[in-house]
């Protein structure tokens, strides 16, 4: 799964991993489906990291977050879809949440909740 620094984030990392915690059985391989829960925290973190900075922050917090506790990539990758999130930024264990770049007017509107498909 894949941002808390000195600018203003909507969003603590630590209310970012409680939102995403029931996703947790998912991207570590443990259930073969998602939980309204998981989508619910999805959507949310969405909604709340409204500029390129906040999403970088919370890239790096839900980042850090993923080593340890076994997350497969490609099952994270697949959060978005999975639960009708269009997101701007991809949700990668992977990736470099340093080089992302969210435009702030266009992340919660253009890329906003879609109807969650639990």
């Amino acid at each position: 799964m894949v941002g808390s620094h000195c600018v203003h984030v909507a969003i603590s990392c630590q209310d970012a991993l409680v939102a995403l915690l029931p996703c947790k059985p998912f991207v570590t391989g443990g259930s073969p489906s998602l939980s309204a829960p998981c989508c619910e925290g999805v959507a949310k973190l969405n909604a709340e990291a409204s500029t390129t900075e906040e999403c970088r922050e919370l890239c790096r917090c839900l980042k850090d977050a993923t080593h340890g506790i076994g997350v497969i990539p490609e099952r994270a990758k697949e959060l978005p879809q999975k639960c009708g999130v269009n997101i701007s930024m991809p949700i990668d264990p992977n990736i470099n949440c340093d080089t992302q770049t969210i435009s702030p007017s266009n992340f919660v509107s253009k890329f906003g909740i879609k109807e969650l498909k639990v």
